[in-house]
C-alpha cells in the first residue's frame, strides 16, 4: 500500500498569515496615490482632455483679468493652490489619508467643488475622475500588491 499524508497545519497557518497581510492594503494605497496624483496632473495639463471632458475656455473678461494678475497660468491654475493640493504630497489642502482598508484622495481647497461640479455662473471643469483606463491601472496596482503578499507568505511561484 502506498500512502500519502499531509498535515495541513502549516498551510492553515500560512493562509492565516496571508489573510492578515491582505487586510492591510497600505502599500497598494501608497502606490495608488502616486498614480492618482500623476493622472490628475495629466488631467490639468490636458485641460480635461485626459478624462474626455475638455474644459470650456475662460470667459473673455475673466481671461483678460487673469492674463494681468496671473500671466501665463492655464485654466484652473491661477494661484496653483488647488493644483498643488492634488499633485504634491503634503501640499496645503492635500487629502491623502491612508489606512489599512481605506484610501481618501482629494483636496480641501474651498473652491474646488465649484470647478468640479460647476455653478449657474461657472462651467463645470472636472479635474477628478476615474476613467476606464484608470480602473485597469488601479486593479493592476492592487493585484500586484496582493500577489506580492501571497508570494511573501509562501504561496504562488
Amino acid at each position: 500500500m502506498i500512502r500519502v499524508e499531509w498535515d495541513i497545519k502549516a498551510t492553515v497557518e500560512g493562509l492565516q498569515a496571508l489573510l492578515s497581510k491582505l487586510r492591510d492594503l497600505t502599500p497598494a494605497w501608497r502606490n495608488l496615490l502616486v498614480y492618482l496624483r500623476g493622472a490628475t496632473r495629466q488631467t490639468f495639463e490636458s485641460l480635461g482632455g485626459r478624462i474626455g471632458e475638455g474644459w470650456q475656455p475662460l470667459s473673455t473678461p475673466y481671461a483678460q483679468f487673469k492674463a494681468v494678475k496671473w500671466p501665463g497660468q492655464p485654466i484652473l491654475r491661477a494661484s496653483d493652490a488647488m493644483f498643488r493640493s492634488l499633485t504634491v504630497d503634503g501640499a496645503d489642502g492635500s487629502v491623502s489619508d491612508v489606512t489599512p482598508q481605506l484610501l481618501q484622495y482629494g483636496t480641501t481647497t474651498p473652491y474646488a467643488r465649484y470647478h468640479q461640479e460647476g455653478t449657474p455662473r461657472m462651467p463645470k471643469r472636472k479635474f477628478l475622475a476615474v476613467t476606464e483606463a484608470d480602473r485597469v491601472q488601479i486593479k493592476r496596482i492592487v493585484v500586484a500588491h496582493l500577489d506580492n503578499q501571497a508570494r511573501l507568505s509562501g504561496f504562488g511561484e
